[in-house]
């Protein structure tokens, strides 16, 4: 169904009539105020109602909505199920969800099922997530090879937190070129870690870098709330060593 074709008065009319892509694209209307007056009770009643005929995409707005308490009472248990109903038909943003949930509860192994589904689908977050599993101890002994696999697929992608994690790899093997390359990458994003990096290393003589270059990625990665980028810079302006 082509959205543009129809007002939104057709799209009421359709929804009445009980056309099951009309509600959702009337739900939208109504959740972000756009052609209709945002009216999210409106749209949550609308998701509901498909998410309850089994539409996937309606059970993970819908399971959105209620686990922040998007104009409706917030309800973690009803959004956890819902997330749960979407995971399981494959939506990918859902699997992300559910399988952020299932790792916060310590259930590793069944969020590394989500987090696959959806990696497998090309989500970066999902790529990264599941890195970070492999490399800690939540399956069993950790698993570096697996995990460098994922950080570098969601790395190449351009995700920041990838690519900081990529660098540290590196850096910990004492390839400080590539170390270098990723952190940058990863820093030119925002990404604090990678700015701290990028500056303490250059502080310290392993990597060339001009001196007012270094100290613009501690001050970026201070500003972004890294406490030791932050504590650096007070030694290098009370004139302590390094």
């Amino acid at each position: 169904m082509e959205q543009q074709q129809f007002s939104t008065e057709d799209y009421i009319r359709m929804a009445e009539q009980g056309h099951p892509d009309a509600k959702y694209i009337l739900a939208t209307k109504y959740r972000n105020g756009e052609g209709a007056e945002m009216d999210k009770a409106k749209a949550a009643q609308l998701y509901r109602d498909l998410a309850d005929q089994g539409d996937s995409d309606a059970q993970y707005d819908l399971a959105f909505m209620l686990d922040n308490g998007e104009g409706i009472p917030q309800d973690r248990v009803e959004s956890e199920r819902y997330f749960k109903l979407s995971a399981d038909q494959g939506d990918s943003d859902a699997c992300l969800c559910y399988g952020g949930i299932l790792f916060e509860r310590g259930e590793y192994k069944e969020a590394e099922r989500y987090f696959m589904t959806s990696a497998m689908k090309g989500d970066v977050k999902a790529e990264y997530n599941l890195g970070l599993l492999y490399i800690g101890e939540y399956l069993g002994e950790p698993d570096k090879a697996k995990a460098r696999e994922w950080f570098e697929s969601a790395a190449d992608k351009g995700f920041a937190y990838a690519q900081s994690m990529m660098g540290s790899l590196y850096l910990d093997e004492k390839d400080l070129e590539h170390a270098e390359e990723y952190f940058r990458y990863a820093a030119e994003q925002g990404e604090p870690t990678a700015q701290y990096n990028l500056g303490a290393l250059a502080l310290s003589g392993q990597i060339k870098m001009e001196y007012q270059e270094s100290v613009e990625w501690l001050t970026k990665a201070a500003q972004n709330g890294m406490q030791p980028a932050f504590e650096l810079l007070v030694k290098l302006n009370s004139g302590q060593d390094q």
